[in-house]
């Protein structure tokens, strides 16, 4: 189960009760099915051999850590290093027979459903003879259970040489406290590996221990929460996967990084270019972007909370080349050579370019029209209007969110509209003002020649940026183009007599395309209303010292000056970098815009968050994992000493049941502060957020071939190949504005 199950989510799918004897199993492959209950003696699995293990269903008990290994599967809730097993205990009658099961166990080659799920392990082996619902109700939802099930996570804690061995259960569990001491009273005994070290730890908020834990303790079971375990564990698999290259221990400087090294880092850098893998010694957001292109670039990334440059397990490859394997139990780092690392990038890198949609969209749009009637194209075509503006499009259709003044819209019955008005700049304009500006293409076409040869030094590749993007800002967007635009910001402001200032955002060909979502590559500007252009047109593009280090601004604010700088920002070196390590031929590649009031226009902004439809490093889990932020903090490129608030989301297969809110860890908003006492929303609050991310995700699966098996259910669907990353402010008037909707491909 690790953190969640998918075990009880077939509320949908008919599942005969089926009676099989357990000697049935066996068939031809010979299993074990060992202590049933009954007048049996059990088999204790220190008399199995591993073959015969492999070959047992499941176990009364759990004597070695070899047998614990053999039934369990790698992996843990929301990224936790560690192994998973699966119990089931039967309460009927008094009673409280138990069974490990065994997750590897095979038939004909194949893992079967029973091994899997505790639903068909109670109906296949056991002859449990009730439906889903039922079933449901009595072990997950009821103070009077007939079963327990649930999960024995293992987690290295600190400085531990070996693991904590933890009883879990499912999220959404109701079961009291003296429920949680009923079962680890069962489960404890039956733990019998040496020496060990046993917690029970919560997984929902309703699984507490104030009455019983010191009767927890005295029976030797550690009552935890799953953030005092994130609080404590020396390891965190980020995202699994092997890397070669030179170990580099806390650079000085990252301008140097390439492709070919392994940093390791205090904190992740908010602008990173692409490495070979990451390790850093500090949490990491598991939202921020930096994270989610480790994910799509299947780069691994992970925590160690020791990392320092005199940790002998690091200090000995400095500066040398090494593999990396991030594993979902441990870590390895080994020797390897000059040659293995050219040859693993050359593997990465040595296939064609990619050329870049682009359709010669003639006008802006407002999203109002971009998605009348929902199709296909309103989620797959960015070489219109970019990745973003689609997105925004696809939000503000009346099957998707729509408007309040529609009458059967999300937004209607929510009380407010949901996605922000606006409109699109096509790329076409891009390359309209590139041919309008025969000194700038000049440039770009140097810049690209130069990086196609792919022998750019990391500073080389820099210096021509900066001459590049300097061009950009004394060039001139034809008059005609820049008028739309401008009509288009008064309509705007007509709109929103209290507006001032708008976002000019960047919406690339190059973004939230499959495999490639460019999340924090470009750049966006704000806009004042009152802000007039030099008299030469020309633009200065700056850092505030007071703002975090990827949000530029450029002077004067007006519209010509924020399409040049967003125009501009197609060609930051980060951009550059991750768009040559995908292939995408940077030629092809061009800019829209999605231009949106300011969102603080109607209030003040209280927290920041991202929505992804899929539990982030949650194998076999079902929901969704929610970051928020206090106030304007940012989740997607988190300022140092700052932690965003995670949550997962759960789902109950009982319709009429709330959806059940896990914080997992809690958000730090002031850099190297506390963290906050509680959650920065309400469970009402993150309730809402979640609806219309459903709802979003539905309408999404419908045109989405391939998406889910089932729209209607896709939240409840952990194996789906992509999930959607959303991206949102909530305002001090209580509304929701949801500013962005992307694919995202990682795990």
């Amino acid at each position: 189960m690790g953190l969640l199950s998918s075990s009880r989510l077939r509320p949908f799918a008919h599942v005969a009760a089926r009676f099989a004897l357990a000697v049935s199993l066996a068939g031809s492959g010979g299993a074990f099915v060992v202590g049933c209950g009954g007048d049996e003696p059990p088999v204790v699995d220190d008399e199995l051999s591993l073959e015969e293990l492999a070959r047992t269903l499941h176990l009364p008990a759990i004597k070695t850590v070899r047998a614990f290994d053999a039934f369990a599967t790698e992996g843990g809730g929301f990224g936790l290093a560690g192994r998973s097993l699966k119990y089931f205990v039967d309460l009927r009658s008094g009673g409280s027979d138990t069974y490990f099961i065994n997750a590897n166990y095979r038939v004909g080659g194949e893992i079967p459903t029973y091994a899997k799920l505790h639903y068909d392990f109670a109906t296949t082996v056991l002859g449990i003879a009730e439906p889903p619902a039922a079933f449901n109700e009595n072990t997950y939802y009821s103070d009077d259970k007939r079963y327990v099930a649930g999960s024995i996570q293992t987690y290295t804690l600190g400085g531990e040489p070996t693991p904590t061995y933890a009883i879990q259960f499912y999220p959404d569990d109701v079961i009291h406290e003296e429920g949680i001491l009923r079962a680890c009273e069962i489960l404890r005994p039956k733990i019998r590996i040496p020496n060990v070290r046993v917690a029970v730890v919560s997984t929902g908020p309703q699984q507490t221990f104030a009455r019983v834990k010191d009767r927890l303790r005295a029976i030797g079971v550690e009552p935890m929460t799953i953030e005092d375990v994130l609080g404590t564990v020396r390891y965190l698999p980020m995202n699994p996967g092997e890397a070669w290259g030179y170990l580099r221990i806390f650079p000085k400087d990252y301008g140097e990084l390439r492709a070919t090294d392994i940093p390791v880092f205090d904190e992740l850098p908010l602008d990173l270019s692409v490495v070979a893998g990451t390790i850093t010694r500090a949490f990491q957001d598991v939202t921020s972007h930096v994270n989610l292109k480790s994910k799509e670039r299947g780069t691994p990334n992970m925590v160690l909370r020791d990392a320092s440059p005199a940790l002998p397990e690091l200090a000995r490859f400095a500066n040398l080349p090494v593999h990396l394997a991030v594993g979902k139990t441990g870590y390895v780092l080994e020797p390897t050579t000059p040659e293995m690392v050219a040859q693993k990038l050359a593997e990465r890198t040595n296939k064609p370019w990619v050329t870049l949609p682009l359709t010669n969209e003639p006008s802006t749009k407002d999203y109002d029209v971009m998605c009348l009637a929902l199709g296909p194209s309103c989620v797959n075509d960015g070489g219109r209007f970019g990745g973003k503006a689609t997105g925004l499009g696809f939000l503000a259709s009346p099957r998707v969110l729509g408007r309040y003044a529609q009458p059967d819209s999300l937004s209607r019955s929510m009380g407010y509209d949901l996605a922000p008005f606006g409109f699109g700049v096509p790329v076409a304009r891009y390359r309209s003002f590139i041919a309008h500006n025969p000194a700038i293409a000049a440039k770009v076409d140097a810049l690209v020649a130069a990086e196609r040869k792919g022998d750019l030094s990391s500073n080389d590749r820099a210096k021509m940026v900066a001459d590049v993007q300097q061009a950009f800002y004394f060039g001139r967007v034809p008059e005609a183009e820049l008028a739309e635009v401008t009509t288009k910001v008064a309509a705007l402001a007509a709109r929103f007599p209290d507006m001032d200032e708008l976002k000019f955002r960047s919406s690339a060909n190059a973004e939230d395309i499959p495999g490639f979502d460019g999340a924090g590559l470009h750049d966006s500007f704000s806009v004042k209303l009152s802000a007039r252009d030099n008299p030469d047109g020309s633009c200065f593009v700056y850092q505030d010292p007071g703002d975090v280090a990827t949000k530029l601004k450029v002077a004067p604010k007006t519209p010509q000056c924020a399409i040049k700088a967003v125009y501009a920002s197609l060609w930051n070196k980060r951009a550059i970098e991750e768009r040559s390590f995908a292939r995408l031929d940077h030629a092809t590649s061009a800019m829209g815009l999605a231009v949106v009031p300011a969102y603080d226009t109607e209030s003040d902004v209280v927290a920041n968050g991202v929505v992804i439809t899929r539990v982030v490093n949650g194998i076999g889990i079902s929901g969704y994992t929610l970051t928020l932020q206090q106030g304007n903090v940012l989740v997607t490129n988190p300022p140092a000493g700052t932690i965003a608030e995670t949550t997962l989301v759960t789902f109950s297969a009982d319709p009429s049941r709330p959806d059940r809110f896990t914080m997992v860890r809690a958000a730090v908003p002031v850099p190297y502060g506390e963290k906050l006492p509680g959650s920065v929303l309400t469970d009402e609050k993150k309730a809402e957020i979640v609806k219309i991310a459903r709802a979003a995700e539905v309408a999404y699966c419908t045109v989405s071939p391939g998406y889910a098996p089932s729209c209607a259910n896709v939240q409840f669907g952990s194996e789906k190949p992509v999930a959607l990353d959303m991206e949102f402010k909530v305002l001090a008037n209580g509304h929701v504005v949801m500013k962005q909707m992307r694919e995202f491909r990682g795990r």
